[in-house]
């Protein structure tokens, strides 16, 4: 079993003068471009300068596109150049001073590697909310509990805040396609840059053959890869790439209440004709991990005290190994249009009806403070990612999604998996995802989209029943 510790993985980041006890003991506290930055060692940390440029890079990352080198391409974003962004892949923080002094902090396509930043008051970002709240003692904000603690929150299912909001009133997400100017403290957007060209099937699959043997080859020799086994097709075709491309893996089905009746079948017949090592984890709150006091606070902690104690992930600390990274089908849902598949409509980029797609089918009657709240901070989230922009004519509900529901909620998710095991995107490419919304409407809306990348790489499998 691994030592079970709520911000692992992360850092934080200061002005040089602050002196802060936050950091978790064991992180290391160094100079990085004249600010303060504490991290821990497991995340990993990699430094390049050329002629004024000076990048600084916290946690995994690999050029998963062409054949430019990774220092090139974090150059190449320090002098500027955030298409070098596109050619890169893993769950990352990249600082970045360029020749003029500017200093601006970038993360990885999906977002995966949470960042929060302070808006106002002396320069404080982390890759955990409750850890920048730590570090200048900062207390939840008495609105966001009650929002939290509604039984509307409840009903929604998926436990996530509106908009980019932290359980603290000064501290906010940074969401994908996002760098952060630290000299202001305020987010800037720097995609879509144009319009995304038409594109058929080919090179979308050809896209994504790039892209997963550059993923297999960063980890193999680093990680064991942990894949979840599921009846959907997000899992099975990121087995299939992973495994057509001889990336070490291993299988896991979560069962209980997890796992729907239905399911249970075809999971079988792909256990048999993967022949990958695999167990079925029970992921109740009965278990005896999923009682653990330690683990259930880390775990709440590991979220900023949005979506309270997992009980998945203290299941997986006991069954998780050194080495061991646990590749999610997120991402998959970016590429084949998740809301559009369930027929939703944005015909406004207005607060209301990002409110309106927040609150789902779920929530019918919501009280009148409890929208309130969502509608303002929507109001404040489209005005701080400029989402009103012009969006070169590609679908808002495809930006919304990508950008607020996966860089929020999905980024959460990982996070909430961290003390258990390191955990990464699946599908995290810039490039892959542009590809895919230049796809028509008919081969990218739904499952069929990866359907056809898994008899890509293992038409047995792609046939195997798939339920999602």
């Amino acid at each position: 079993m691994v030592t079970i510790e709520p911000y692992r993985f992360g850092f934080l980041l200061t002005e040089a003068a602050v002196q802060s006890e936050a950091a978790p003991v064991g992180w290391t506290q160094e100079d990085a471009l004249g600010l303060r930055l504490c991290v821990d060692a497991a995340a990993g940390l990699h430094r390049v300068e050329q002629e004024g440029r000076r990048a600084v890079l916290v946690g995994d990352a690999h050029v998963c596109h062409g054949s430019r080198t990774l220092d090139d391409c974090l150059l190449a974003i320090a002098g500027g150049d955030d298409r070098a962004l596109d050619l890169l892949s893993g769950r990352f923080a990249l600082l970045v001073q360029g020749s003029d002094g500017r200093r601006y902090l970038y993360h990885d396509a999906f977002g995966s590697r949470s960042i929060y930043y302070r808006m106002d008051g002396a320069l404080g970002v982390a890759s955990h909310p409750a850890l920048l709240a730590k570090a200048f003692g900062d207390a939840l904000d008495a609105d966001t509990v009650a929002f939290r603690d509604s039984p509307e929150y409840k009903q929604r299912g998926t436990s996530y805040l509106p908009g980019d909001l932290s359980m603290y009133r000064n501290i906010v997400a940074m969401v994908p396609n996002h760098r952060l100017d630290l000299a202001s403290s305020r987010s800037e957007r720097y995609w879509p840059r144009e319009a995304v060209a038409t594109t058929g099937m080919e090179e979308f699959l050809a896209t994504c053959d790039e892209y997963f043997a550059a993923q297999a080859g960063y980890i193999d020799g680093r990680y064991r890869a942990v894949l979840g086994l599921t009846g959907g097709v997000d899992s099975r075709s990121l087995i299939a790439a992973l495994r057509a491309n001889r990336a070490p893996c291993r299988l896991v089905t979560w069962a209980g209440g997890r796992l729907p009746p239905e399911e249970r079948p075809p999971v079988e017949r792909m256990i048999k004709h993967l022949g990958e090592p695999h167990q079925y984890l029970e992921v109740g709150r009965a278990t005896p991990m999923g009682r653990d006091p330690e683990v259930r606070a880390a775990t709440d902690a590991a979220t900023g005290y949005s979506r309270g104690p997992s009980s998945l992930t203290a299941n997986m600390a006991a069954v998780m190994e050194p080495g061991d990274v646990f590749l999610r089908g997120y991402g998959g849902e970016i590429l084949r249009g998740f809301y559009n598949r369930h027929n939703l409509e944005l015909p406004e980029r207005t607060a209301s009806e990002l409110t309106r797609i927040y609150l789902t089918r779920r929530v019918q009657r919501p009280s009148k403070a409890f929208k309130r709240f969502a509608v303002e901070s929507f109001e404040e989230y489209i005005e701080r990612t400029q989402f009103d922009c012009d969006l070169q004519g590609l679908d808002a509900l495809d930006v919304f999604y990508w950008e607020q529901r996966m860089g929020v909620w999905g980024a959460t998710m990982l996070c909430e998996m961290d003390p258990a095991v390191r955990s990464m995107a699946g599908f995290n490419s810039r490039k892959m995802y542009e590809v895919a919304f230049g796809l028509p409407r008919d081969q990218r809306i739904g499952s069929e989209l990866l359907l056809e990348l898994t008899r890509r790489y293992d038409p047995i499998l792609a046939g195997l029943n798939p339920v999602s």
